[in-house]
C-alpha cells in the first residue's frame, strides 16, 4: 500500500486526538468514568479548581488536536496549524500546571519522575504529529 506511513501517522493523531477531548469532557463535566476512576480525590479536586483560563485553554488544546488529526487524515492544509496551535497550548498547560500551579501537578502524584516523564512524552508526540503534518505539507501531500 503506498504511503501506508502517512495512515499510520494520521490514526496515531486521531487517537490522540479523540483522548484528549474525551478526558477534557470528562473531567470539564465531572464525570468519573473510564480512567477518571484511578484518580485520586484531591486530582478530582484540582482539575475542579481550574481557573476559567486553563479551562479554555485546555478546551482550545482538545479542539485543535482532534479536528486538526481529521484534517490531517482528510489531506487539508489547516492541518499543519491546527496541530501546531496544539501542541503550542499543550505546552502552556504543561508549564502552568506544573511550575505554577499551586498546588502544582506535580505535588498531587506521588511520584514527581513520572509526571515529568509523562507531560515530556505527550509534548514529545503533540510535538511529532505536528512535524508530520509540516513535512507532509512541505512534501506536498496536504493539500
Amino acid at each position: 500500500m503506498r504511503r501506508l506511513h502517512f495512515y499510520i501517522m494520521g490514526l496515531i493523531s486521531l487517537a490522540y486526538g479523540l483522548l484528549v477531548m474525551t478526558e477534557y469532557v470528562l473531567i470539564s463535566y465531572g464525570l468519573q468514568k473510564a480512567w477518571l476512576e484511578f484518580y485520586s480525590e484531591a486530582q478530582i479536586a484540582w482539575f475542579e479548581a481550574l481557573p476559567d483560563w486553563v479551562h479554555g485553554v485546555w478546551g482550545a488544546h482538545a479542539t485543535l488536536a482532534l479536528v486538526g488529526a481529521l484534517c490531517l487524515l482528510a489531506h487539508l492544509r489547516p492541518a499543519v496549524w491546527m496541530l501546531f496551535f496544539s501542541f503550542f497550548t499543550l505546552l502552556v498547560l504543561v508549564v502552568w500546571a506544573t511550575l505554577l500551579a499551586d498546588p502544582s501537578m506535580l505535588s498531587l502524584v506521588g511520584s514527581s519522575v513520572m509526571a515529568w516523564a509523562t507531560s515530556a512524552l505527550v509534548l514529545a508526540l503533540s510535538f511529532l504529529i505536528y512535524l508530520y503534518a509540516r513535512h507532509e505539507k512541505q512534501l506536498g501531500e496536504v493539500l
